[in-house]
């Protein structure tokens, strides 16, 4: 049984910054009803000229997508909060 090579992409902290903000940047645009992860993916990778399709790519946007959307909802009901408290 071959085992397939697989290789091993590092990915600083600074390369990974870029590629937060980028797909922040696009979500913060875009209809959180119409956008998905991968259309951000994509877009970031274009943006980027990167391919983030493989897999720590992939897991960094995940986790920023993640991030985005935890964040949205905290605001959400902070807003929701004060307005029940007037």
């Amino acid at each position: 049984m071959e085992e397939e090579a697989r290789e091993v992409v590092v990915i600083d902290k600074d390369l990974e910054k870029k590629i937060k903000g980028t797909v922040n940047k696009i979500l913060k645009r875009s209809s959180l009803y119409q956008i998905t992860e991968l259309k951000a993916r994509e877009e970031a990778s274009s943006k980027l000229d990167l391919d983030l399709s493989q897999d720590p790519y992939k897991l960094i946007v995940k986790e920023a997508v993640e991030s985005f959307l935890e964040k949205a909802v905290k605001t959400i009901e902070r807003e929701s909060d004060s307005k029940a408290s007037y």
